[in-house]
């Protein structure tokens, strides 16, 4: 991967996120740019992944702390989203690299396809013993957001986006693992249940692990789809 182009570097120069998409996620050649990495720029990096982690986060704080009203939650998600993803596109990042024109692979559906039933059977099993029995939403008008809009957003900002700056850092599969699943357990602290945060980071995992085989956002989003439907209609999220 190259620099920013001078054309692409123009149209941002009198834009205010210039600096923060170049410094976010600027396409750089691995061998080059950590063979001459110094010192700043690896703590750049880290700022950058840090920054990322509270931006995904902060919403839930505010919900939490009453500074938002719990039911903007979805509407704020999906304005951090765009955020993101518009400042990748910026950066000169292509739909593929995030993810979005990844190899379409029958075993990769079928991987996806048997994490989503284990992982909807485990939430229904625990719905049977651990009821919580929240209010449903209005499926006319929620269904097709959460499984068109809201799941492969939140799988490009938890997936996606994450492999791509934990890759700059050279940060293992594991721990891109963990970064992912962690942020997306605690964008969850809105709802303030510790079992709720459990289970999305068990399921953020597994949709991260899934994502490093398949490089492909939407098998990925096709399972969360699913499976956050089906808590949603068993009342557990």
């Amino acid at each position: 991967m190259a620099k920013l182009d001078a054309a692409a570097a123009g149209r941002l120069a009198r834009g205010p996120l210039r600096k923060v998409a170049e410094s976010l996620l600027e396409r750089r050649s691995g061998a080059v740019y950590y063979g001459s990495m110094t010192g700043a720029h690896r703590i750049r990096d880290i700022a950058v992944l840090v920054g990322f982690a509270l931006l995904l986060l902060a919403p839930g704080i505010a919900i939490r702390l009453g500074l938002l009203p719990f039911d903007l939650r979805f509407g704020v998600l999906i304005a951090v989203s765009v955020l993101c993803i518009g400042l990748c596109f910026l950066a000169g990042y292509r739909g593929a690299e995030l993810g979005l024109a990844g190899p379409w692979v029958a075993r990769h559906w079928l991987g996806c396809g048997l994490v989503t039933v284990l992982i909807g059977a485990a939430i229904y099993v625990e719905a049977q013993f651990l009821p919580a029995a929240r209010r449903q939403p209005d499926w006319v008008r929620f269904a097709p957001f959460y499984v068109m809009i809201s799941s492969p957003c939140q799988e490009l900002v938890f997936r996606s986006i994450p492999k791509l700056i934990t890759d700059r850092l050279r940060l293992s599969g594991v721990k891109y693992m963990l970064f992912s699943a962690v942020t997306f357990s605690l964008m969850h602290i809105a709802y303030g249940d510790p079992l709720l945060l459990a289970n999305t980071f068990v399921a953020g995992l597994a949709w991260a692990g899934a994502y490093l085989v398949t490089q492909n956002i939407w098998p990925i989003a096709a399972s969360h789809a699913a499976v956050g439907s089906l808590a949603f209609w068993l009342g557990v999220a």
